[in-house]
């Protein structure tokens, strides 16, 4: 576009620095230039609204398929006959500009003047920068392959200018006011980042390599993980400017951070109060990944949505043109690795990351693109493995070709120092290899003598929390409130505004609320919910609840957003945030279980004092985020000792829906529990639910809940609590028990099935024999107060009753503690062993729960 302004008269020379300028002022305010000047960008503009067949628009639109993005693999295609044109020099380089897909007209002719003028290469005193991050990361892997020639790193050989992009990118970023930046990384280049962009000290890196693991804070249970999963923190002095870098810890499972680092940012930006461009999520892909994995376009697809914006967040892909021993035509069915991103309308610059100089240039171009329009962009990074997969792997095996080439290659650094040799902006250059391999080998030393490498999880923001023990997790914690608060905020759920028309069937659900409310009986699930949130925000602590279909509920039983049956405007039942009162905020989400999972946890990580709740549209839906739960809910804590509160609601009973609507697995859930890692309830009342959601906050520490919520309870009269069971001196409770004595039978249970055995024991007058116990935490048990229940009732027989089939439910994980906490056999009453977990016939449902509870209740 820059060949075409140097032809309006009135930008003369056509300058390319002041040409940005101008149309940078221009953007932001068509009023701030000369009225020719903004006459001539709209003109501009337009015609890059309308598409066209001209050569420039060919070159715009297809010349990222003529750059040379790999210098190995030898020049690209040449562009067909009769496209020659001027703009071919701006397209056809080591920069390949995708952006002709973004809708945007101002978007697309801001990259356009970013392609086509002559500005952002590299300084001379910028080169010298670059040649000597280049040299340190080249020396880097070489001495960690001296040291370690057996040893999996996952080390950066071959794209090392990769450090030049994320360097660059995180310079400009501060220059544009960030003052914290979030990294989701990989394992590729792991330590290297670690050493060079984070400026974590080598000798930890090494101590690390050699075993010397993490030791925790306060001595606490930390399995830790192998050095190139680490994260890290750290504050770096940028010009002068402050700004702290974190780089999550991820797990193998590829692309899994990606959602988490958004997460984090948001909980970040939400948590400090500030605009979204302070904080900027760098995210980091593998290109096997950023194509495979259907978790990078679920991400994608929550970029523009309200509850998960963060201001644009910048994709790094490494591309190494293979996973593992993949080549991308086994891979993908797209031609590069990142066409998912233009599904989203995101710009992708392409950059051969053989020339340094061009790197610079498309990072300087992403950061100012994500600061300028708030606005995903992502960076194709084209470059090679040198080692193979790992340095353990043979990629000769199955890629001969390619690596005869790599053979031939040389490095990144030498290719660069010859450049700018030739360049001749820097001085001493013989100098600049320095000693930095001497380096190496004295931290090397430093590491084999001891390295104090003590961290702790409660710094900053987790200031006067701790890890929380299994005892404390059992323990009882007030959480009640006073009745008049409980009131006050009952009037404020059910007050509309004045001439605001809902639909009949919300005025008498509302009007149901303030009356339970108000008598101090008939509390419902729904209004318990409300409650919690409306004191917990009145005490300084927000709410973040997410889900399909939340807001309204998926069961129509919340209704925490009114419509107006006339016009459609809406109104939030909870009020908004005031001067010491936190915000409350519930959305609904796409229908994408595993991102939105991934994402509210990472929020959860940066925000300990928001309640962080998900909730499944039916339990059994969880199994699509499994790896999240695996990889981070459930071992973050002991892996890496980072701390979460996440809540995941779980809809969970058989009822006669059918297999999938039926439960949320707890058998999974269990399994995945050890060292008071998690909690996992059942509860089965409205004022059990209200305690739960409060002791979240209120404990000074926090860890995952998952709460087997209900769905036919939500509307059952058996299932309410009275006003006072959420009052003063009240809270949750492991475990709830009658008060009776001597019966012959104890029947412990969990969640919906003790309303059908209370109502069929009712039915043949067996209140004195069977004494129902209802076990409402299954992890951690609170084996003491399960033993306290049976005690009034020695020589009872004992047994526990569930819906789920044998080899499903919580009994075939608790049973052994539940046994040893009372000290005998327990024995099982529940559904046969099945593949499926519930029957899809209605009818066969009912047989089914009519022989268990008879089985159940027949002495």
């Amino acid at each position: 576009m820059t060949s075409q302004l140097r032809q309006r008269d009135f930008l003369g020379a056509g300058d390319p620095g002041f040409l940005d300028d101008l149309y940078r002022r221009f953007i932001d305010d068509p009023h701030a230039v000369p009225r020719d000047v903004a006459k001539e960008f709209a003109a501009l503009l337009e015609e890059f609204a309308r598409a066209g067949t001209d050569k420039a628009t060919f070159w715009r639109t297809h010349g990222h398929r003529f750059a040379l993005l790999r210098s190995f693999a030898g020049p690209p295609e040449p562009p067909p006959a009769g496209q020659d044109h001027p703009l071919a020099a701006a397209y056809s380089g080591s920069i390949g500009w995708e952006f002709m897909h973004v809708e945007d007209a101002q978007r697309r002719t801001w990259i356009a003047l970013q392609a086509e003028s002559l500005r952002g290469g590299p300084s001379g005193a910028e080169q010298a920068f670059i040649l000597d991050l280049l040299t340190r990361a080249e020396k880097f892997e070489r001495g960690l392959q001296l040291r370690f020639p057996g040893e999996k790193r996952f080390g950066l050989e071959g794209a090392e200018g990769y450090l030049v992009l994320c360097e660059t990118i995180v310079r400009t970023s501060a220059s544009l006011g960030v003052g914290n930046v979030v990294i989701g990384g990989m394992h590729r280049g792991r330590l290297n980042i670690l050493a060079h962009l984070m400026m974590k000290p080598v000798r930890e890196i090494i101590a690390e390599l050699t075993g010397q693991t993490l030791q925790a804070f306060d001595g606490l249970p930390f399995a830790a993980d192998v050095p190139y999963h680490n994260g890290y923190s750290t504050d770096r002095l940028i010009d002068g400017r402050r700004v702290h870098l974190s780089i999550l810890p991820h797990p193998s499972h590829l692309s899994i951070v990606a959602p988490v680092a958004l997460g984090k940012t948001r909980g970040l930006q939400d948590r400090l109060a500030k605009e979204a461009d302070a904080v900027l999520p760098l995210v980091m892909h593998t290109d096997a990944a950023f194509a495979g994995q259907g978790v990078i376009s679920e991400m994608l697809q929550l970029s523009a949505l309200p509850p998960f914006t963060v201001g644009g967040a910048i994709h790094l892909v490494l591309n190494n043109n293979i996973g593992f021993t993949t080549d991308p035509d086994e891979g993908r069915s797209t031609h590069y690795c990142t066409d998912i991103a233009k599904a989203y309308g995101i710009p992708v610059i392409h950059v051969n990351g053989d020339d340094p100089d061009a790197v610079f240039r498309a990072a300087n171009v992403a950061a100012e693109y994500r600061a300028r329009f708030r606005s995903d962009i992502v960076v194709d990074f084209q470059t090679y493995r040198r080692r193979g997969h790992n340095e353990l792997d043979e990629p000769r095996f199955t890629q001969p070709l390619l690596y005869a080439a790599v053979d031939q290659r040389a490095s990144v650094a030498t290719l660069y120092a010859e450049h700018v040799a030739k360049d001749g902006r820097v001085e001493g250059l013989s100098d600049r290899s320095g000693d930095y391999a001497e380096h190496i080998a004295e931290e090397a030393k430093a590491a084999a003598a001891g390295v104090s490498n003590t961290v702790t999880a409660f710094a900053d923001h987790w200031s006067g929390f701790h890890r929380g023990s299994e005892k404390e997790l059992t323990s009882f914690t007030p959480t009640g409130v006073s009745l008049a608060a409980l009131r006050e905020a009952g009037r404020s759920l059910t007050t509309l505004p004045d001439g605001f028309a809902i639909d009949p069937k919300v005025v008498r659900f509302l009007e149901d609320r303030r009356q339970s409310i108000e008598q101090g009986r008939g509390i419902t699930w729904a209004t318990a919910e409300a409650l919690a949130f409306a004191t917990l925000a009145d005490e300084g602590f927000s709410v973040r609840l997410g889900g399909q279909d939340t807001v309204r509920g998926a069961f129509a039983h919340r209704h925490f957003v009114v419509h107006d049956q006339n016009n459609g405007r809406r109104h939030p039942v909870l009020p908004p945030s005031q001067d010491g009162r936190g915000e409350v905020g519930v959305f609904n989400t796409p229908l994408a279980e595993y991102s939105v999972v991934a994402f509210e946890y990472g929020y959860s990580l940066a925000s300990p004092n928001t309640l962080v709740c998900w909730e499944a549209q039916f339990g059994d839906f969880l199994n699509i985020a499994q790896a999240v739960m695996d990889q981070f809910i459930a071992c973050g804590e002991e892996r890496w000792l980072r701390s979460s509160g996440l809540v995941l609601l779980l809809p969970h009973g058989l009822d006669g829906g059918g297999p999938d609507h039926s439960t949320a697995r707890p058998e999974r859930l269990l399994n995945a529990c050890a060292n008071g890692n998690m909690e996992v309830i059942n509860a089965s009342t409205p004022a059990q639910y209200f305690h739960l959601l409060r002791r979240q906050m209120l404990r000074r520490f926090r860890k995952p809940l998952a709460l087997l919520a209900p769905k036919m309870l939500l509307r059952s009269r058996s299932c309410v609590s009275t006003l006072e069971e959420l009052g003063p001196g009240t809270g949750f409770r492991s475990v709830l028990a009658e008060n009776v004595t001597g019966a012959r039978r104890v029947i412990l249970c969990s969640g919906k099935i003790y309303f059908e055995l209370w109502e069929e024991r009712g039915r043949r007058e067996l209140q004195n024999e069977i004494a129902l116990v209802r076990v409402e935490q299954l992890y951690p048990l609170a084996g003491d107060d399960v033993r306290a229940a049976i005690a009034p009732h020695p020589g009872a027989e004992l047994l526990w009753c569930e819906e789920e089939p044998a080899n499903m439910g919580a009994f075939l994980v608790l049973r052994s503690a539940l046994e040893s906490a009372v000290g005998r056999q327990i024995r099982h009453v529940g559904r046969p062993a099945a593949g499926s977990p519930a029957v899809g016939d209605h009818a066969r449902h009912e047989q089914e729960r009519h022989r268990l509870l008879a089985e159940a209740l027949t002495l």
